[in-house]
């Protein structure tokens, strides 16, 4: 662009003293602008959420097993004053409130003092603290322990039909879990517990799980300062079958009597459900209370014998015991005199006497068949082969008592006798 005499206009512009002056001084003017803002004016800035950190941890819990177990705070609030580029160069992520550990000797509460820590970057000495909230912090300094506790078990799904889940039999491994931390929080602890589930299970199963930490009351504690020998723990859950099982007694016919047909048994529970592996349950069908020899009773007492159960089952409705009384039927008793008396098995080298003239003898029989018997058809035989190594003298024979001509009769009860033993002349 040139004027009327075709000078530049630009050119007479950057000639004239007066532009080369108003330029210097905007020139002048940003460049104190600048230095001011970043320079020379100050800034005052609150920085929010300072993390707490520590120094000589290490040390004081290797050389006097001490640890931090708890603080008042894990934050504090620094405000700090500088020049606005230094300022604007830190955030709360860069600043550390720093713990100095070294001179602490023993366990108890202390009030400590802290400094902070600036990033490597930041002019720290252009840089002012205003203020720190708090000032202090508190600590709660603790001498470490070791303690070891049992694992224990919850099963908490559910079992296919037929089928259940003792918590109590669950094995674990390992089967104890060892604790290293503060000793007030090692002391809250009452429980290691490890929870399983798992629906419609049939079988035993083993499965790996995480344990939690539980005190007195059942409730859950977390120490971020505690440490474990190992974090998880595999649990072997065993599942049992669930059966119902008669209770039953063995009756040995004698005496007149058929436990088949002139028996009726009476017992009080009949049935039991019980709970066992299914090897074992599988042929259990029947518990038997007791072995019953019917010729010992002409009448049998109400009697209560102890459930006894095999190996590995459990009852599952709690009965230990169980009542049995037996009823006789069809059948009739009388009383007989005998005198028939002999005896077999005699020891050799003596004279061998009965001193019993007669034994009264109880014989049962079918109803229809007792008038028929007399004492005739009843002979009573002493065993003496329990006599092999006596000696001369008295000595009372156990009997076998006979009721001839009538397989369905039978003697009532157990019968000795008297004999005399003098050696042969």
């Amino acid at each position: 662009m040139r004027n009327k005499n075709g000078t530049s206009v630009i050119g007479q512009v950057l000639d004239s003293h007066v532009f080369w002056v108003i330029f210097s001084l905007a020139v002048a003017l940003i460049m104190w602008i600048y230095y001011t803002s970043n320079y020379g004016a100050t800034r005052t800035q609150t920085f929010y959420g300072v993390e707490v950190t520590f120094t000589g941890q290490e040390a004081m819990r290797d050389t006097l097993n001490l640890v931090v177990s708890d603080q008042d705070t894990s934050t504090v609030n620094v405000t700090l004053t500088g020049t606005r580029r230094d300022i604007s160069q830190i955030t709360s992520a860069d600043l550390k409130a720093v713990v100095n550990l070294t001179n602490i000797t023993m366990a108890g509460y202390r009030t400590m003092s802290y400094s902070i820590s600036y990033p490597t970057t930041v002019n720290q000495a252009g840089i002012r603290e205003t203020s720190k909230s708090p000032s202090t912090i508190g600590l709660q300094i603790s001498k470490l322990s070791t303690k070891t506790f049992p694992v224990t078990g919850v099963f908490e799904g559910t079992t296919a039909e037929g089928y259940m889940v003792d918590s109590a039999e669950m094995t674990f491994d390992p089967a104890n879990v060892t604790f290293t931390g503060p000793e007030e929080e090692l002391e809250q602890i009452a429980k290691v517990q490890v929870t399983v589930g798992r629906d419609e299970v049939s079988s035993s199963f083993s499965a790996e799980g995480n344990y939690v930490l539980l005190d007195a009351n059942g409730n859950i504690l977390e120490f971020e300062d505690v440490q474990a020998d190992t974090e998880t723990v595999t649990v072997t859950v065993p599942v049992s079958t669930i059966k119902e099982v008669a209770l039953d007694v063995t009756l040995i016919d004698g005496g007149g009597a058929s436990g088949e047909t002139n028996v009726v048994k009476h017992i009080e529970p009949a049935t039991i459900t019980v709970a066992g592996d299914a090897a074992t349950l599988d042929g259990l069908n029947s518990i038997s209370l007791a072995n019953i020899n019917l010729a010992d009773y002409l009448a049998f007492p109400e009697t209560e014998y102890n459930i006894v159960l095999p190996n590995g089952v459990e009852c599952l409705t709690g009965e230990t015991t169980a009542t049995v009384s037996l009823e006789f039927v069809g059948l009739s008793s009388d009383l007989f005199i005998v005198t028939n008396l002999s005896y077999i098995n005699a020891p050799d080298g003596y004279d061998i006497s009965i001193i019993d003239v007669n034994k009264v003898i109880t014989v049962r029989a079918p109803s229809n068949i007792l008038p028929r018997i007399t004492a005739n058809n009843i002979r009573v035989v002493a065993d003496l082969s329990g006599l092999s190594e006596a000696t001369a003298g008295r000595y009372r024979a156990p009997t076998t008592v006979y009721v001839d001509g009538y397989d369905s009769a039978g003697a009532v009860g157990s019968y000795n006798v008297y004999v005399q033993l003098e050696e042969e002349q």
